[in-house]
């Protein structure tokens, strides 16, 4: 190879680098944004999932606590939520809810307390029922983020 062949070598070598760099950098960032898109989407849904589920648990478990059972359909209701918790919460978060959805049905079978009872229960220190399911949805979530 002499050297005009070397210098053409090189010169394409560099053009074909030089017009490869944007296309391979502008992959790489628009992945990335795709990647932080779909974290936020994700975190989002699940926000909106464990919101619904702490609502409807705090409602269902004051029921539970000061009514008997008279309709089967807030418990189905419940029972719907952690299911759709299932399909993308943790381990840690599924079992909280299982949990907090067996107390409650256990406790529709037990004696209803009055609601003033209930109310210096709640102006009290106590046991928040729905403490556990908060905490392990909070770590899950921090864990989605990359916190520890």
């Amino acid at each position: 190879m002499n050297g005009a062949e070397i210098s053409a070598i090189a010169a394409l070598s560099g053009s074909a680098l030089g017009g490869l760099t944007p296309i391979i950098g502008n992959y790489l960032v628009q992945r990335g944004q795709t990647e932080r898109e779909m974290l936020e989407r994700e975190l989002g849904a699940r926000q909106s999932l464990y919101s619904d589920f702490i609502q409807f648990a705090t409602k269902i478990y004051v029921d539970a606590t000061t009514k008997e059972l008279e309709c089967a359909g807030d418990l189905v209701a419940l029972y719907a939520l952690i299911s759709r918790i299932r399909l993308t919460a943790s381990t840690s978060v599924i079992e909280a809810a299982e949990e907090f959805a067996a107390n409650v049905t256990k406790r529709y079978g037990e004696k209803a307390i009055p609601f003033e009872v209930m109310k210096n229960a709640t102006l009290s220190p106590h046991t928040d029922p729905l403490n556990a399911f908060s905490s392990r949805c909070r770590d899950e979530l921090r864990s989605l983020l990359g916190h520890k």
